[in-house]
Formats: structure tokens, C-alpha cells, sequence
């Protein structure tokens, strides 16, 4: 199991019904099959073969549904939803289609849009982190049900853009940072490459405070 999907399942909670759209391989359904979980367990990816690659790993496990199908049709009534492993606009299509108690991110583009749509279903987002796995960064995102509403009303836009704990120290993401600072300066002098080179270096300040 790859890092990001360790993470991922250190995220899950026990839950009545868990589902994982875009689950490929099926790493993170056995998981939770192994340690119980779920009372209900829903495999889904709108690729046969990768939903096969579940199947043939899950070979011989008992309580698990196999959906060929788009998440966005199917995530709803589970009370748990994890996506990842897909852009960001099409994660958010699916948090617009469902309301879980608990959703798990981890989106591979389009994050702030992902963060901003669950802030707007009202989803408090209580875990926000970035991790390295390999030499890729990924976002890994948990929110649950209620509060979302009101933390938007402060949010600032850094927050937004990076991570919504963007104080709190994250070694991952202050190398990403660094990364982003050190190709933007690269970029012509526009006023918006301006305007990201300041927004990056913000958000350096705030992990080095």
C-alpha cells in the first residue's frame, strides 16, 4: 500500500455504510473489510478493468458490493464517501450529489474548489494535510457533516488555495511551497505570476511561524 493510501485509511473511522469511488485496485476496501469498519461495503469505479483488479483482489471476502458505474450516481446513501485518485471538479460533482456524514478527499487538481464546495455543503473540514509519496504531492482531505457554513465565513483565501491548516506545521507542504515558489519565479513577470508569487510566499511565512 502505497504512502497516500496509508493515510487514507488512517482517516476511516467505523461508519454504517462506507464506499470508495475510484477504488482500482481495492486497497483501501480491503482495509476496511480486514478491520471491520463498515457494516456495508460498497466498491466502485466506472472502469471495468480496475474495478476488476478489486474484484480479483476481494476474491473470497463476503459483505462487499462491486459497482461498475460514476460515483456521482451511486455515492449517495453511504455514510461514509472516500474519492481520490481523480480531478478535483469531478470530486466535487460527487460531493454535490450526496450527503454523507463523512467525506475523504484526496484530489489530484482543482483543490481549492474542492475545498470551497465542502465548506458550502456545510462540511467542517477537520483534517487537511499534504503528503509526499514518492516524488508527488497530494492533498488528503476529511470533512464531516455541520459547521461548514460558519468556518466560511472566515476563511481567507491562502487557506483556500494551500490547506486549511496552513499554521500548522507540514513538512510536505513547505517543500511544495518551495517547489511552486521556485517555478513561478521562473514565469513571465505578469501582474497575476506577481500576485502568485506573494500568495506562495504568504503561505511559506504562515508554515515557518
Amino acid at each position: 500500500m502505497t504512502g497516500r493510501l496509508g493515510e487514507i485509511c488512517s482517516l476511516i473511522d467505523y461508519t454504517d455504510s462506507f464506499i470508495d469511488v475510484g477504488c482500482d485496485h481495492g486497497y483501501v476496501v480491503k482495509y476496511v473489510s480486514d478491520n471491520a469498519l463498515a457494516g456495508r461495503i460498497t466498491a466502485c469505479d466506472i472502469s471495468k478493468p480496475s474495478l476488476f483488479k478489486a474484484e480479483r483482489l476481494l476474491r473470497g471476502y463476503s459483505g462487499i458490493d462491486f459497482v461498475c458505474a460514476d460515483g456521482a450516481s451511486v455515492a449517495a446513501g453511504h455514510s461514509t464517501v472516500l474519492i481520490s485518485g481523480m480531478g478535483g471538479l469531478e470530486i466535487t460533482n460527487i460531493i454535490l450529489c450526496c450527503r454523507p456524514q463523512t467525506f475523504i478527499v484526496s484530489p489530484q487538481s482543482h483543490v481549492r474548489e474542492v475545498r470551497l464546495t465542502l465548506l458550502e455543503r456545510d462540511y467542517n473540514i477537520v483534517y487537511d494535510r499534504v503528503i509526499s509519496d514518492g516524488k508527488k504531492y497530494y492533498d488528503v482531505i476529511k470533512a464531516a457533516y455541520g459547521g461548514g457554513k460558519d468556518r466560511l465565513r472566515d476563511i481567507k483565501e491562502l487557506e483556500l488555495k494551500f490547506g486549511m491548516f496552513l499554521g500548522v506545521k507540514n513538512d510536505a507542504l513547505l517543500r511544495r511551497l518551495e517547489s511552486m515558489l521556485k517555478a513561478v519565479k521562473t514565469y513571465p513577470a505578469t501582474e497575476e505570476n506577481k500576485t502568485k508569487e506573494q500568495e506562495i510566499k504568504e503561505a511559506i511565512k504562515c508554515q515557518l511561524r
